[in-house]
């Protein structure tokens, strides 16, 4: 599969991330999410926000990346 092949899933899979992370952080205002439960709300949301957003960086540049 080319490049350009690779960019749309990799694109889903961005979708779904942040969404999964939306989901999660989601989670911060339930009166049960104290002390470490909260932060690992907070660092499960905020990781996927992070790989889901280097992963769109990766398929956008694979989308405009010249070929030579």
């Amino acid at each position: 599969m080319s490049g350009r092949g690779w960019a749309w899933p990799l694109l889903g899979a961005a979708a779904g991330l942040f969404w999964w992370a939306s989901f999660v952080l989601g989670f911060l205002g339930e009166p049960s999410a104290v002390g470490n439960l909260r932060t690992g709300l907070i660092l499960i949301g905020a990781g996927s926000m992070a790989v889901g957003l280097i992963t769109t960086l990766a398929a956008v540049r694979m989308l405009v990346a010249r070929r030579t």
